[in-house]
């Protein structure tokens, strides 16, 4: 029997990992060396194993042990931010008066996700979040190393560099992010392999996630516009509309629950979240009053903030330069603007 388990456990390294005992020795430079060919399942587990390393070290950092790491964790990534607001939406839905009446400027994928596998985990609608945003991370990795695979000279160094995003912890929480980058590099791939029918349907999902969902839209039609010009109108391309579809439902909904199509705004624009749409340059400046002004927060919030910026624009810029595909330049400077232009 251990022969067997041992056979069979062989057999699945070698398929997961690309193992090659030929001459006695293994391909390491390919296991170890070149991430972005690994199987799609390896690729997973290790993002997720990247995110709670990450965590883990960051908390025996901060007190010196792991005891209460687990509680730790779970009370954070469920109780910071506006998780409980996600447990709530998934619990009860939109609400149309009340204190969590301006709930509507939430997006009601992520939430309605939460309900459904909280209900099989027998109402445990925050662990169901948790599993929701690590499971779609892992996923995302998995099409960041298919795009890089198939559109970088690099691709084990891009899918390295996303794996060690610093702020990729939110994919741990109740937070969208996770969900939303899952939508985003699958539809990214879909548009570039030319699936319009998996991209709009992915977009519209996508546009129910988060705004920024609609961003799907530029990539693809600016693919669309090349592959007309090279074969000509297909009626398939009309796909292509789902994030324009995906926001109307969002909007279709703040008008059956608050009565007008853009109620969004206005609770976006009033407490807690005091946003507003500006010039993004106002917003960087924002940034660095805010850096100079609170100290203790600027190491943690502002000064990284800024610096994404910056650096995500020279990224861009160096991309433009070295002829990344333009759908990618045309999504990432769209992304990075909508942003940046929120105070």
């Amino acid at each position: 029997m251990l022969a067997l388990l041992g056979c069979l456990a062989f057999r699945a390294a070698q398929e997961l990992f690309g193992l090659d005992l030929r001459d006695g020795t293994l391909a390491f430079k390919k296991v170890f060396l070149a991430p972005a060919s690994w199987h799609p399942v390896v690729i997973f587990a290790v993002s997720l194993a990247v995110l709670w390393l990450t965590a883990l070290l960051g908390y025996v950092f901060d007190t010196g042990g792991v005891s209460g790491f687990a509680a730790h964790l779970y009370t954070r990534m469920t109780e910071a931010g506006d998780a409980p607001r996600y447990i709530y939406m998934a619990e009860n839905g939109y609400v149309t008066s009340g204190e969590y009446v301006n709930n509507i400027v939430f997006y009601p994928l992520y939430p309605l996700l939460m309900a459904g596998l909280g209900a099989l985990l027998g109402g445990r609608t925050a662990l169901a979040g948790m599993i929701i945003s690590q499971v779609c991370y892992g996923l995302s990795a998995v099409f960041v190393a298919k795009l890089a695979a198939r559109d970088c000279a690099h691709p084990s160094a891009a899918l390295a560099a996303y794996w060690l995003y610093p702020f990729g912890f939110f994919c741990m929480g109740v937070f969208t992010e996770g969900l939303f980058l899952l939508l985003t590099t699958a539809g990214l791939y879909c548009i570039r392999e030319r699936k319009w029918a998996w991209a709009g349907i992915i977009g519209f999902f996508c546009a129910l996630t988060r705004v920024q969902g609609l961003l799907l839209l530029l990539p693809g039609v600016y693919c669309a516009w090349r592959y007309v010009r090279a074969q000509g109108w297909r009626w398939r391309l009309l796909w292509l509309a789902g994030p324009v579809c995906g926001f109307g439902v969002y909007l279709l909904i703040n008008k059956i629950v608050c009565g007008d199509f853009l109620a969004f705004q206005y609770y976006e624009s009033i407490s807690p979240w005091w946003q507003t749409t500006q010039w993004l340059g106002r917003t960087v400046a924002q940034q660095w009053e805010m850096a100079l002004a609170y100290p203790g927060l600027a190491k943690w919030i502002y000064w990284p903030q800024l610096a994404i910026y910056f650096i995500a624009a020279a990224l861009l810029f160096a991309g433009w330069r070295r002829r990344l595909d333009t759908a990618y330049v045309l999504h990432g400077a769209a992304y990075l603007g909508m942003c940046y232009t929120a105070s």
